[in-house]
């Protein structure tokens, strides 16, 4: 069977850097983060493609670009995965179209890693078209099982790489920890803090762009007015016993929360219900709560769940296990170390 090359068009978020790690260090993958090109080129792309700018007078050739992107590609069978990053600007690059016109024996599959009606198209605003893309694509995948569903697409869970933080093996400071916005959520995670604290457990809550007038003051809840980076967000992941996950209202499938804990083998205090149904699910690592009345305290203060240092759904989770599943429903072989 001839092989594959893989093409990634991923994304330069700090985020992805980590979680898409072992792609971008495999030398047989090429690894494209970014639409705009550094220097000048990337000054004068940034006009083209001005939102602004294009909504007066849709500015030429911005399909052009993708040659540009793809001109150390060589050969005809390559498949492409496309994130959402891509999906984004599909409207002003057009580089769906243009792949299937260029590489007629190639591959394309898009990934999705938020809800679908939440990735907006960065001209129109609107959600990304499913039917424009089914229309190109060989495949559609979304991480969310209920998105998977919905738009009758395929299903599997958010790629993450192995971690490895600042200091190695961190020493645990906090039983539990939890970074985010508030939307809707402070007052829980505060009477979580107040239980925790009760019970002699130390917290660091890192709440952001929370208003002065509605921040509760506590010892361990801490407010920054803007985003940390990643990497400050998985020393603190390293340094606790337990990350709390709370989701969105309408989402249902795992999210980075759920890989941390996985590749840093910690636990999990998650309000995500359905999980107990996800193949990831584990009740040694993973714990469910509605709210603060009904956490099982015990969980949390009891000893780690994998005491050999490694959770056994990292395997899962690994970026090659996307590449296996994407080669098993196009029944192809990729390229690869």
């Amino acid at each position: 069977m001839n092989k594959f090359k893989l093409v990634i068009f991923g994304d330069e978020w700090d985020v992805y850097q980590v979680a898409h790690k072992d792609w971008i260090e495999d030398p047989k993958i090429t690894y494209i983060p970014t639409f705009r090109p550094k220097g000048v080129p990337g000054f004068l792309q940034r006009v083209q493609f001005n939102p602004r700018l294009n909504n007066m007078l849709s500015m030429p050739g911005k399909n052009l670009w993708n040659r540009y992107y793809l001109r150390h590609t060589d050969g005809q069978r390559v498949c492409f995965l496309i994130t959402e990053h891509w999906l984004r600007m599909e409207s002003g690059i057009k580089l769906l179209p243009f792949l299937r016109q260029h590489y007629p024996e190639g591959k394309i599959v898009c990934f999705t890693q938020d809800l679908i009606h939440t990735i907006k198209d960065h001209y129109s605003h609107k959600p990304i078209d499913v039917d424009y893309i089914k229309n190109y694509a060989d495949a559609l995948i979304s991480y969310d099982k209920t998105d998977a569903t919905k738009y009758g697409i395929f299903y599997h869970p958010t790629v993450f790489s192995p971690i490895q933080t600042e200091d190695g093996k961190q020493q645990e400071q906090y039983d539990l920890y939890f970074l985010g916005r508030d939307k809707g959520r402070l007052n829980t995670l505060v009477k979580i803090h107040d239980e925790a604290s009760k019970r002699g457990l130390k917290c660091r809550f890192v709440l952001l762009e929370v208003p002065k007038a509605m921040q509760a003051q506590r010892d361990g809840i801490v407010y920054q007015p803007s985003t940390v980076s990643y990497a400050e967000n998985l020393q603190g992941c390293a340094g606790c016993k337990c990350i709390i996950e709370m989701l969105q209202a309408d989402a249902c499938s795992p999210t980075f929360r759920t890989w941390e804990t996985i590749m840093l083998n910690k636990k999990l205090l998650t309000n995500n219900a359905s999980i107990t149904k996800s193949e990831l699910y584990d009740p040694r690592y993973i714990s469910v709560f509605h709210d603060e009345t009904d956490i099982d305290w015990d969980f949390i203060i009891a000893g780690p769940a994998f005491p050999d240092g490694e959770n056994p759904h990292q395997k899962a989770i690994v970026p090659d296990a996307l590449i296996s599943f994407i080669e098993n429903i196009l029944k192809i072989q990729i390229d690869r170390t």
